[in-house]
């Protein structure tokens, strides 16, 4: 994506409209960071400050945007001068960066994963409950407004009692990140791979919509990618606490774009493919009821308004309104599921998640 120069806000703006200024550090500036930036900048709510270590997209983002301050180091920047810190840093880095936020008392969102192992993260998570810290995590998908339909239709019974899902979340990721042998994801330890980095919106969607996985089967492998260190293919089967199972098929190397969600309940089903969202009670060839959330919408420019989206409702919550955004808790549960997948297929069993 190509970023422009972002144009200052107007002060009289915010004046009629009597918002907040928020202080924002954004804590790495790299493709992710940028979409933040981007993000934080259109809602006309937020003075962008950004901890960056590589000067070449230091000063990148110092072109584009409106940078009040900028940090090659977190050491260096004074943590309690800021209303909130958005995390997009390697996962491999998120424990020791959320823990100097919780330490200094600043209210944050960590992108995903919420890291790349179990290590520190108990600890982390009841230091940021024991400063009553606003904290999130950025799974994006929480904020389409396809997705918040088709959880509202299932909380009220659409499709009778929900039993089953099949998701199918497959694309040529080389197309979408041609640099992807050079970045995180070509690194497990960092992040990556079809799992982690992949499956884990799955994950989210499934943990915010049905609830608690207990058990977990998997299959995964490098089929096609090269360069890497990471899988490219998973295929995963989890059962939930309320007895709902889940079947999830993903791989980053086929051509067509395949995004398809299929909810099966006791008097229909509910299917979300890409931004369409259908419901269908028989056999009949068409759809009772069908809505495209992206119809008449640049999809590029679409997908970008939502971070600005996310952006507005991690402001209004450390304003004390309500945000319905993954939680800590949601993250570390959705961590504790890859990692359980990725054991399955190492060991060769089905895995229990403890409670």
């Amino acid at each position: 994506m190509v970023f422009t120069r972002v144009k200052p806000v107007g002060l009289a703006r915010h004046l009629l409209r009597r918002e907040t200024i928020h202080r924002v550090l954004i804590i790495g500036t790299g493709g992710i960071g940028q979409r933040h930036l981007l993000g934080y900048s259109q809602t006309n709510r937020a003075k962008l400050s950004i901890v960056e270590p590589d000067s070449a997209k230091r000063d990148e983002a110092k072109k584009i945007f409106n940078i009040v301050q900028d940090f090659t180091n977190i050491d260096d920047t004074d943590l309690a001068e800021y209303d909130l810190a958005v995390i997009c840093a390697p996962a491999h880095t998120h424990v020791t960066l959320m823990q100097a936020c919780a330490a200094a008392g600043l209210a944050f969102m960590v992108e995903k994963p919420l890291a790349v192992t179990l290590e520190d993260v108990k600890e982390t998570l009841a230091l940021v409950k024991a400063k009553n810290l606003v904290a999130r995590v950025g799974y994006i998908r929480r904020i389409a407004d396809e997705l918040v339909a088709l959880r509202d239709q299932i909380a009220n019974g659409k499709i009778g009692d929900l039993r089953l899902i099949y998701i199918n979340s497959s694309q040529d990721f080389p197309k979408y990140r041609p640099d992807y042998q050079t970045t995180y994801y070509a690194h497990p330890e960092m992040g990556g791979g079809a799992i982690l980095d992949g499956a884990s919106h799955s994950f989210d969607m499934l943990i915010w919509i049905v609830g608690k996985p207990v058990e977990v089967s998997c299959m995964y492998d490098q089929l096609a990618l090269k360069g890497t260190q990471t899988e490219d293919t998973c295929l995963i089967n989890i059962r939930f606490e309320n007895g709902i199972m889940a079947n999830i098929t993903l791989n980053q190397f086929q051509k067509p774009n395949t995004s398809r969600q299929e909810f099966i309940g006791t008097k229909g089903n509910l299917i979300l493919e890409h931004t369409t969202l259908s419901f269908r009670d028989s056999d009949a060839p068409d759809p009772v009821e069908e809505h495209d959330y992206m119809d008449g919408l640049v999809p590029m420019e679409a997908h970008q308004a939502r971070f600005t989206m996310q952006a507005n409702a991690m402001l209004d919550a450390i304003e004390g309104k309500p945000c319905y955004l993954a939680t800590l808790e949601d993250a570390h549960l959705n961590l504790r599921l890859a990692l359980a997948a990725k054991r399955s297929w190492d060991e060769r069993i089905i895995v229990k998640l403890e409670p």
